[in-house]
């Protein structure tokens, strides 16, 4: 029952149908978790599905998605997306799992370890998505105490200051 369902989710990736094909992966895998590369299908296939529909605010693939990672975590560090990327890179590597989907899945993998490992397009990452605002405004909170929202000077709005009872910015000539 376990290998139909690994070769009907195989077609249905091959049709383009890849949250299908996950699903009757993680299906299959529930059914016989012990059954040959199930796991390392389901990885594969879970991989393809994130890259296919897990968009992030700009509409680009979301990098953190597909290691499975939680962009929010505090707790994130250069070591855990490096962990993460070795499980993942075990499970889908094409010597370890002789599929189509494990090329395409290896290569997304390496792409999203590439950018979130490398501390500059990490960041240039995260404030393009605007999971972050940029060090240097963080910088500029911190040394005067101020509230981050004051510090923003948003594109066209140089002449406005702040409101003296709030944070938000107004134009001192409207």
């Amino acid at each position: 029952m376990t290998d139909l369902l690994l070769d009907y989710a195989k077609e249905k990736w091959i049709d383009g149908k890849f949250k299908e094909a996950y699903d009757l992966a993680s299906t299959a895998k529930e059914l016989d978790p012990y059954f040959l590369n199930v796991n390392n299908l389901c990885a594969a296939y879970r991989v393809d599905y994130v890259v296919e529909t897990k968009k992030n605010k700009v509409g680009q693939t979301d990098l953190y998605a597909i290691l499975g990672l939680n962009p929010y975590d505090t707790s994130l560090t250069i070591d855990t997306i490096n962990s993460t990327y070795c499980k993942l890179v075990k499970l889908v590597h094409p010597q370890v799992l002789s599929s189509p989907v494990a090329e395409g899945a290896l290569r997304f993998i390496t792409i999203a370890w590439e950018t979130l490992t490398n501390e500059s397009t990490k960041e240039t990452y995260d404030v393009r998505n605007g999971l972050r605002l940029p060090r240097n405004i963080k910088r500029l909170a911190h040394q005067t105490g101020t509230d981050q929202r004051d510090q923003v000077i948003r594109v066209g709005m140089k002449r406005c200051r702040p409101m003296e009872d709030s944070s938000w910015m107004i134009c001192a000539k409207c």
